[in-house]
């Protein structure tokens, strides 16, 4: 009894109160009987029954929302939530489009203590958050936020410039979700420092992290704002395509390696290759700041060209900033 399942009842009244009878299949598939025990939870106009063999803690779930009606979808999110579970993954069969992904954020609306704390192309992880005690968790959310942007702004751009305004919005909003990443990971700094002994394990990534985070904050509000320009009319929207996909490759990698320093995955004899990587991406900094001056320079779109050059300008300095941290923690041979 895998399948999401919904049927209308009508309430009973037992005595002076009022009852609901549930499904005599999913009573048997749960093992319960009469004289079974449950949890009742339940806020303003949802109710769930929970069968308390975890207290909910810690518990996750995965969801195929493929072919799930809109309105079942909103509830079973919010029963997730009463019910006390801590994450749900929602998978799909189809890529998961922005209007879809807003709905999700609407019914977040419900349950105050979720959000988007991963996603990618065909998934969406939502859960807890304002928990983050590991500084490195943190920011690996903030990563994970601007990934986002990142791929509807280049998604935005595929349309060419007459769908960047239908964009524009709905990418803004996504930049809100990375300044409340930001918050995050300035929490956690913040934690460790006012008490370093209580995880010394992680006081030494504090002023890195602190630093990245800045600059993936930047780094989304560039992305924001050249689509808000460039749906002004701007007419070279391939070309600047063309940057935004290559940019987010780079982009990928650097978050390949905070994900390998938070699992602890370098140490001193694997370090070399990727501080090669890092360096290139430093090194070509003026040369694609060249390129990009001469090659979608339009005039009166100026600032297009602007927030193309600095969203690769501020990818550069998150290398760099990683460059050091992998100096700092590992001594290469």
């Amino acid at each position: 009894m895998s399948d999401v399942r919904s049927e209308l009842r009508t309430l009973q009244r037992v005595g002076s109160s009022l009852a609901i009878y549930v499904p005599k299949e999913w009573c048997e598939v749960n093992g319960l009987t009469k004289g079974s025990k449950v949890i009742l939870r339940y806020a303003k106009e949802f109710l769930c029954i929970d069968l308390g063999e975890e207290g909910g803690a810690g518990r996750s779930a995965v969801l195929d929302i493929t072919s799930l009606p809109e309105d079942e979808l909103r509830y079973l999110l919010i029963s997730f939530y009463i019910v006390g579970y801590e994450r749900v993954k929602l998978t799909s069969h189809k890529k998961v489009n922005l209007p879809l992904r807003r709905f999700i954020l609407s019914v977040l609306r419900y349950t105050p203590d979720y959000d988007v704390i991963d996603e990618g192309e065909n998934y969406i992880v939502i859960g807890e958050v304002g928990k983050v005690e590991d500084i490195l968790e943190a920011l690996k959310r903030e990563f994970n936020s601007v990934t986002t942007v990142f791929k509807y702004t280049i998604e935005a751009f595929e349309g060419g410039y007459k769908t960047l305004s239908d964009y524009y919005e709905s990418i803004n909003e996504l930049d809100d979700e990375v300044d409340r990443a930001q918050l995050e990971v300035e929490r956690a700094a913040y934690r460790l420092v006012e008490k370093p002994l209580t995880n010394m394990g992680r006081v030494k990534y504090v002023i890195s992290a602190a630093i990245i985070s800045t600059l993936l904050e930047r780094l989304s509000d560039h992305l924001v704002l050249l689509v808000k320009e460039a749906s002004n009319g701007f007419s070279d929207a391939m070309k600047v395509l063309t940057y935004l996909q290559e940019f987010n490759n780079v982009y990928k990698k650097l978050s390949e390696v905070v994900e390998r320093i938070t699992t602890e995955g370098y140490d001193s004899s694997n370090t070399l290759l990727t501080l090669s990587t890092l360096i290139h991406v430093i090194e070509r900094k003026r040369v694609v700041r060249e390129n990009l001056s001469k090659t979608i320079y339009e005039k009166g779109y100026e600032l297009v060209a602007y927030h193309v050059i600095r969203i690769y300008g501020i990818i550069a300095d998150i290398a760099e900033v990683l460059v050091n941290l992998l100096v700092s923690l590992y001594t290469p041979l």
